[in-house]
Parts: C-alpha cells; structure tokens; sequence
C-alpha cells in the first residue's frame, strides 16, 4: 500500500478526531490521545476497510505512526501474498 501513511492519517483524522496537522510519522498513537482501546479500535477498522488481518495485540499506544504503517504494509503485503 504505497499510500499507507496518507490512508491512516484520513482514517484517524475521520473516525478518531484526531487533527490532521498533529499527526506525523514519529508521533505515537498514545500522543494523539489514543488509549490502548482505541488503538485496537484503529485496527479494528483497518482490518475492516482495507480488508487486511493485522495482530489486535500489536495494537498499542507506544507505537509510532510509521511503525503502524510498516506494520500494516507487512500484512498487507503477506495477504497479498497467500493471494496470489
């Protein structure tokens, strides 16, 4: 998913009211105010959206945004890969 970090940002920005501008690549989900519920609510609708199975327990709120990204392009691409 080349556009990974654009997709997660929208989606954070939509379903977590999270503003756009406060989010980059070093921050964590649990500097943007999400709890460990919440993190596993994002992965939850990653899952869902992008039709990918992600790790509920991978879903914390130390992890940084591009260390979310890495981690859903490596399911992506795993998915993608038993498809094929």
């Amino acid at each position: 998913m080349p556009d990974t970090y654009f997709n997660l940002v929208k989606l954070l920005s939509d379903n977590f009211d999270v503003p756009a501008e406060e989010i980059s690549r070093h921050v964590t989900l649990g500097d943007l105010g999400l709890d460990s519920l919440a993190a596993v609510e994002l992965f939850v609708i990653v899952d869902r959206e992008w039709n990918i199975t992600l790790d509920e327990g991978e879903a914390v709120p130390d992890r940084s945004i591009q260390e979310v990204v890495s981690y859903v392009d490596e399911c992506a691409a795993k998915a993608h890969t038993k498809t094929v």
